[in-house]
Formats: structure tokens, sequence, C-alpha cells
């Protein structure tokens, strides 16, 4: 569970257009395995200021851990494309199919479309008596619950940026086992 974050960013290009907001943000996450109370880290950026590229957005993943490591570019997929005459490109295949297929929109099974789809099904199981809401805790859609950790870190970054890079502790109730950050507080050094 995440238990510490220290934010840092960078700005001028918003503010150069009058924006009074940060260019990007990086938290440092430190993470506390409730099994065994091992510690990890985490580095998470977060850029809306980018120049041109072959992609959207970069969107990288990077894990290391004492056993091996997973390297994700969800930015390119593994799918890049070169043809004659047209700039190198990269393709997400599975987000959304933009083109139709004989005059029809074809994307119904991209994970854009989907992604809508199971949370309007949920919506209307609901509406309609058959389910409850706290039913969709198991992690098959966003919910209050299973998004109680990645919100506090979000918070906990803004408090920790607001605050000239201060660290910021999560702490929770309930005992060691407990996955839902309670309240967050200015660290404090010994």
């Amino acid at each position: 569970r995440p238990i510490r974050v220290t934010a840092t960013s960078s700005n001028g290009v918003a503010q150069a257009k009058g924006m009074d907001t940060e260019d990007s943000i990086t938290l440092t996450v430190q993470w506390k395995n409730i099994s065994d109370g091992t510690l990890g880290c985490a580095v998470y950026t977060s850029s809306w200021v980018a120049p041109k590229s072959d992609v959207h957005s970069q969107q990288r993943f990077f894990y290391m851990g004492s056993k091996g490591e997973i390297n994700c570019d969800q930015g390119h997929r593994g799918c890049t494309v070169g043809e004659d005459g047209k700039p190198f490109a990269s393709v997400n295949p599975l987000f959304m199919k933009y083109t139709p297929t004989n005059g029809y929109f074809s994307g119904q099974q991209s994970y854009g479309v989907r992604s809508f789809e199971v949370f309007i099904d949920a919506c209307k199981s609901c509406n309609t008596g058959g389910k409850v809401p706290s039913d969709f805790d198991d992690g098959s859609i966003a919910t209050v619950h299973t998004t109680f950790q990645g919100t506090a870190i979000l918070e906990a970054g803004r408090m920790s940026l607001d605050r000239d890079g201060q660290p910021m502790d999560l702490l929770y109730e309930g005992g060691e086992d407990s996955m839902h950050p309670t309240k967050i507080e200015p660290h404090v050094f010994a």
C-alpha cells in the first residue's frame, strides 16, 4: 500500500501562455508490502506539454522487482508501420477503430468502446435493481472503493507541490492490512 508521496514539477510553457499551472508533475511514491513490511518505490510522471511525436501520448510502464522486470510501451503497443511516401507511424489497433467496414462503424470491440459499454451495463443493472454499486468493487470497473489509493496519491501529490515538495504520509485506520487511506499528513522527519 502507498505510505508516502513526494512531488516535484516543472513549469514555464503553460505560464508563458498565461496559465498558472505546472507543465509536468512527478510523484515519488513509497509503497509498503503489507505481508512482510518491505518497502518499494515508484515514480509517476504526467506531462501535458510535449512536442509533436509519433504517438498521441507517450505511455510507458516499467517495473523492476527482485526477480524480474516488466517494460511496457503502451503508446506503441508493439505495432509500427512504415510505408513509402508516408511518415513512420505507430498504431494503436485495440483502442479505437476509426475506419468503417462496409460504410458502418466497426469499433465495437476496441477497448475504448468496451470500457464505456461495461460502465453503462453496470449502471443499467443498478437501475433495474439487479445489482448494487458495491457489487462492482471487485475491480471490474472503477469505483470509489477501487480508487481510494490512486485518489489519495494524487491528493497527497497536490499537497506536496503546494508545500514546496514536502513529503506527505498516507495514514490508515483498521490495522496494518488496511488498504484504504483515511488521512494525509505532512511527513515529520525525526
